[in-house]
């Protein structure tokens, strides 16, 4: 049953006692959800000090009414177009898409719109993406660079891949922590020692730029550390690499050169869920067992991973929690509570233990 506050809503999902025979107009949504047109405008551009059901009952007004408030109007007169541009590498990567989703949940809650560029991981597109942004005057961006980056008069927040001294700062997953969580478990609990990784080629990027946080290589240089914390031996061979797109084909001849060594390791750390989903295919197809003839573990969790064949174990996924984070920095900076300070954050990891190791 509906609360109260639904009552003036018919089962047709329009509002009762409203002329809709002209356009709504943001007085027709104040007077819908019973505030004034002052409380009714603060909960449609965000404003903090709208209390939560104040604003999801003047949202729901809205669309009710099906109001489309005029975003060029409101824009010359409160140099805010609501919008905040969000540029992605590979908006069909599962991770990518967890990004999007987090970053969305938090600004559409505060009132923005999300307005999401797919640069297919080359500067180029990056470019064009930002000039695109731009000149629709967003009031922040997100972006995860492949190295394309323009500055532009909106604030940003860099995540996943990261620029140096650019933007309020960035926000990202605790990559060191993550590979030697993965490395300790194959040593401590299953006490292998010929250990190898396969991840993607370390930055600079496609585009020349030296990124300051670049996953590709944060995770190299923390398998290469926890090796060398536990007295291990990185064998060069051991270390191979896909592609800049960590695509699960490119895992495949890389899997294969190493497991045709003469002297093949015993587990392997993929650096992502598809480097981690393209090594098992290789494996099937090369009649190996996953843990018998070799261990596999991935630094994100694959989708379904515990649907896989055997389960996988691997770092849960982190990307919703990056957009989530990232947003909330923009928003506090959008809100004026931003200092000179550039923001470092690190998303923590929990390792999700299944059979691919051993376990």
């Amino acid at each position: 049953m509906r609360s109260a506050r639904w009552n003036r809503f018919s089962k047709a999902g329009r509002l009762t006692g409203v002329n809709l025979a002209r356009r709504p107009t943001l007085a027709d949504v104040a007077a819908a959800a019973g505030v004034s047109r002052a409380t009714a405008s603060r909960a449609m551009t965000g404003n903090p000090n709208v209390n939560a059901e104040t604003r999801e009952r003047v949202w729901a007004a809205a669309q009710a009414l099906a109001f489309e408030p005029n975003q060029m109007a409101r824009s010359l007169r409160t140099r805010s177009s609501r919008l905040v541009g969000m540029v992605l590498p590979d908006v069909g990567a599962p991770a990518y898409g967890s990004a999007l989703r987090g970053a969305q949940a938090v600004l559409e809650q505060a009132g923005y719109q999300v307005m999401a560029m797919n640069t297919e991981r080359t500067p180029e597109r990056e470019q064009a993406a930002l000039r695109t942004l731009y000149a629709r005057h967003v009031d922040g961006v997100l972006v995860a660079t492949s190295g394309g980056f323009l500055e532009g008069d909106a604030p940003v927040v860099f995540f996943d891949h990261v620029l140096a001294d650019h933007g309020l700062g960035f926000v990202n997953a605790d990559n060191h922590a993550g590979v030697v969580t993965l490395v300790r478990h194959l040593v401590a609990v299953h006490g292998y020692r010929e250990i190898a990784y396969l991840g993607a080629p370390p930055e600079p990027s496609p585009g020349g730029v030296r990124l300051e946080h670049g996953s590709a290589t944060e995770r190299l240089d923390a398998f290469r550390h926890a090796m060398g914390a536990l007295r291990l031996p990185v064998v060069p061979e051991f270390v191979v690499t896909s592609d800049h797109a960590w695509s699960a084909a490119g895992a495949g001849p890389a899997t294969r050169a190493l497991m045709e060594l003469a002297e093949p390791p015993a587990a392997i750390v993929a650096a992502s869920d598809t480097l981690a989903v393209g090594a098992l295919r290789a494996l099937r197809a090369m009649d190996l067992e996953v843990p018998g003839d070799v261990a596999l573990v991935g630094f994100d969790d694959p989708v379904d991973g515990d649907l896989l064949d055997p389960p996988m174990t691997a770092l849960a996924r982190h990307y919703r929690d990056l957009g989530e984070v990232a947003a909330g920095v923009l928003l506090d900076a959008l809100r004026g509570g931003h200092s000179d300070d550039r923001v470092a954050i690190r998303v923590p990891l929990e390792l999700v233990v299944r059979s691919s190791c051993g376990c």
